[in-house]
């Protein structure tokens, strides 16, 4: 599937060119009517739209066209609107191997630090019953910010709650609380499609408007969108580039406040750093209301700002003035997961069974669109957030909301994330059993899990630790490799000696000794607020030049 700025969207055009040729494209409502859209072609200047409405397309043309010779035409069937981490603090764990998590966005990168204190035990007491804020964010995160979901979302109950928080696509096929499935209900469009001829043929444009109709900023906002991209990337003039962002995000355009927010986090001598109002934006692009279709507004939430703010409440930013709030961390990552599940061609209904993941069903390599890098580093972050809850030991600062630990949760996620080729999921789920952290102890199924994080790994930085041997995924467990609990210290020693593999050795809270450094890795959590925005965008602003 094409990453979402190639695909046709409401509220925005995509265009293309050839020698000759330039090609605009964007969706109106399915009942509209020639008679219901005023399209203008001049010698350098165009605007197409709905009867009162703002355009869609307007400005000044990058070069001249033949406008005798430009058409534009109405399409007339109708079609879907999609067509065609960081650094953190120290957390204890819970024996002698340890999670890895990306220090960064890549799904497919880590590090390893020094490591953290041994903890007796990852389990805690019962606590009070989840919160009702808890229910209405994983309701709102569902119904993906429609208009109702802005409103106070009713109450379920804790199993239904459990239900939904466990399945981020059940979430967007069937959100609890919403006024319908948000996918089912969106409304058919037709393609309006305007063809300009180039007055000099073999001309190469780099956007399709450079000014605005009677003054600078005259110009919609996908237009506007493009053109500070062009002063950013090509001019370096980034003045000039968030004033044109900005006038595009005061009107809804989403990628236009996520870029606005990179360029206020920006160390430039020509740029106010305001990491609170780059903060604003990003959450404004997360909360983004689906508007009336065929006009230049919003299209709806993005999920890389979701994403982002997610880690914002996650970490916590003095900078931007957020508290750490694990659950609406939550809310935010379970957004971006239902806002971009029904984008991923992948069936994850096999989890819902105890039985083995078919081979077949796994990618063999790293997530490959946006989407689905959105959606596991979501689902990947999550999944930390669960394992732990609002309270693990050695964090420096707690999250000010209350979030249960759920190992069972914490396996769900990152079983999705590493569905679609995410190696650190992976690679978690393997110190799941190898630990025995909410199941019990397999190093049989640690050993597959570490084998796929492994082969999927690009930097080579994800090693099986000792004690495990690395089982082929179709491999069958035989009566000798059944699942065993920890042995104890003389065991484990008298196993060195033996050529079955090395078990899992528990260990006490003790002091950490530089023998436990080359058994124990680094858990990296949920980090600061700018690295997160910033290498975030380093993966978001990487776009293929047009042909």
């Amino acid at each position: 599937m094409a990453d979402l700025n190639e695909q046709l969207q409401a509220n925005t055009y995509i265009w293309s060119q050839s020698a000759d040729q330039i090609t605009i494209s964007f969706l109106v409502p399915e009942t509209c009517k020639t008679r219901d859209l005023e399209v203008k072609i001049d010698h350098q200047y165009v605007s197409a739209g709905l009867k009162g409405h703002e355009p869609v397309l307007k400005g000044k043309l990058f070069a001249p066209v033949n406008h005798f010779d430009s058409l534009w035409q109405l399409e007339k069937s109708s079609i879907s609107p999609y067509s065609s981490l960081t650094t953190s603090p120290s957390l204890s764990i819970a024996s002698s191997y340890a999670l890895m998590s990306s220090p960064n966005h890549s799904p497919n990168s880590s590090m390893v630090l020094p490591a953290p204190a041994l903890a007796e035990s990852l389990t805690t007491e019962p606590s009070a019953q989840v919160s009702a804020d808890m229910a209405d964010i994983l309701h709102q995160a569902a119904a993906l910010g429609t208009a109702s979901a802005q409103s106070s979302a009713s109450s379920v109950t804790d199993e239904q709650l459990s239900q939904t928080a466990s399945s981020p696509v059940a979430m967007a096929d069937s959100p609890s609380g919403s006024g319908g499935d948000p996918q089912q209900s969106q409304p058919k469009y037709r393609i309006l499609t305007i063809h300009l001829e180039k007055e000099h043929e073999g001309m190469e444009w780099a956007i399709p408007i450079s000014a605005g109709w009677k003054s600078d900023l005259d110009i919609d906002v996908t237009s506007a969108y493009h053109l500070a991209g062009w002063f950013e990337t090509r001019m370096k003039d980034y003045k000039n580039a968030l004033r044109y962002y900005k006038t595009s995000a005061e009107r809804g355009h989403t990628l236009s406040m996520i870029k606005m927010a990179s360029l206020l986090e920006m160390d430039d001598p020509s740029l106010p750093k305001d990491t609170k109002t780059a903060f604003y934006w990003y959450k404004r692009a997360a909360d983004a209301v689906v508007e009336s279709s065929g006009t230049s507004v919003s299209s709806g939430p993005d999920p890389l700002a979701c994403y982002i703010v997610g880690t914002t409440y996650g970490a916590g930013s003095p900078e931007a003035e957020v508290e750490k709030n694990y659950e609406q961390a939550l809310f935010y990552f379970n957004r971006a997961m239902s806002i971009t599940a029904p984008r991923i061609d992948i069936d994850f209904s096999v989890l819902e069974t105890d039985a083995e993941i078919p081979k077949s069903c796994l990618r063999n390599h790293g997530p490959h669109s946006r989407d689905e890098s959105y959606f596991c580093s979501a689902a990947f972050q999550t999944g930390l957030i669960y394992l732990y809850g609002s309270s693990p030991d050695g964090e420096t600062v707690q999250s000010v909301t209350h979030v249960e630990n759920d190992p069972s949760k914490a396996l769900r996620y990152w079983k999705e994330a590493s569905m679609l080729g995410h190696a650190q999921a992976s690679y978690n789920i393997g110190i799941i059993y190898a630990n025995g952290m909410g199941v019990d102890v397999d190093l049989w199924q640690a050993g597959k899990w570490f084998g796929r994080a492994v082969k999927l790994d690009t930097t080579g930085k994800l090693v099986v630790p000792n004690g495990v041997n690395i089982v082929d995924w179709d491999a069958k467990k035989t009566d000798g490799q059944v699942k065993s609990p920890p042995p104890t210290a003389a065991s484990a020693t008298e196993a060195k000696t033996q050529a079955k593999p090395k078990k899992v050795r528990r260990r006490r809270k003790t002091k950490r000794t530089k023998e436990d450094d080359g058994l124990v890795g680094a858990l990296l959590v949920l980090g600061s607020a700018v690295a997160v925005a910033g290498i975030a965008w380093w993966w978001y602003s990487r776009e293929k030049p047009r042909s």
